[in-house]
């Protein structure tokens, strides 16, 4: 029988020719078909090929009709199934081989090779069959699984983890020294941690942090040059307090 992979994985991936084996050893034993029948899914069939087709699946080894049954009735019972039963999680697998077979070749090339990449799906596969949550997401099972197989084994490993450093607490609590500190550099450090400023204040902020002189400014703005300093030395001094509070 060829192998439902085999033109798609290559020939040397162990697990590939393992998985291939192992299902056609499954597939036509007796007890393994009776204990799948067991499982209430609302349909006869001789071997395990016959179910793997009424999960949609073009199954090599199918011989015998199966019922009219929606592809997703069956792939509902299945998942029900593979929470305590690992021969339903091993049907499950079988049915997401091709899909698992693509998400290894796109991931190949940042994964090292297509065979780690085809390890690495297959087993995050696994433990998404056997703990799928069939009642939150009862639609589109193949996809989901796939989704979620793929994500698993490629896409959370490598997300970032965002680290908030705190700021010191001592470095809070530090006097501010006016000597020293340019109130224009402080406003520009602290504007954007408050929402304190009036739409005249945020204008008049633009125009200090142009780095025009405060001279300019007053003759743009028709007031006295004072003015200016006065509303600029207020900014800062309620950003100081919402700061400090």
């Amino acid at each position: 029988m060829p192998s439902i992979v085999a033109h798609s994985v290559p020939s040397r991936c162990p697990l590939a020719v393992r998985l291939q084996r192992e299902w056609l050893a499954l597939s036509q034993r007796r007890a393994v078909v009776r204990r799948a029948q067991n499982w209430g899914l609302g349909l006869s069939f001789s071997s395990l090929d016959d179910l793997l087709a009424a999960t949609g699946h073009r199954a090599v080894g199918a011989t015998a009709p199966v019922e009219e049954l929606p592809a997703e009735v069956v792939l509902a019972g299945l998942v029900r199934a593979a929470r305590t039963d690992d021969l339903a999680a091993r049907v499950l697998l079988q049915r997401l081989l091709p899909g698992l077979v693509a998400a290894a070749r796109r991931w190949e090339r940042r994964h090292g090779t297509a065979t780690d990449a085809f390890d690495e799906v297959v087993a995050a596969a696994w433990v998404v069959v056997r703990e799928y949550p069939y009642e939150r997401r009862p639609h589109h099972l193949v996809a989901n699984l796939l989704r979620d197989a793929e994500y698993h084994a490629f896409i959370r490993p490598r997300r970032r983890l965002v680290v908030h450093v705190p700021v010191a607490t001592d470095r809070l609590d530090r006097p501010v020294d006016h000597e020293r500190l340019d109130p224009l550099r402080e406003l520009a450090d602290v504007v954007a941690c408050t929402p304190l400023l009036t739409a005249h204040e945020h204008e008049l902020l633009v125009l200090l942090l142009s780095g025009r002189t405060t001279l300019d400014i007053a003759a743009e703005l028709h007031v006295s040059e004072r003015t200016v300093r006065a509303h600029r030395e207020s900014m800062v001094g309620r950003m100081r307090e919402a700061i400090a509070a």
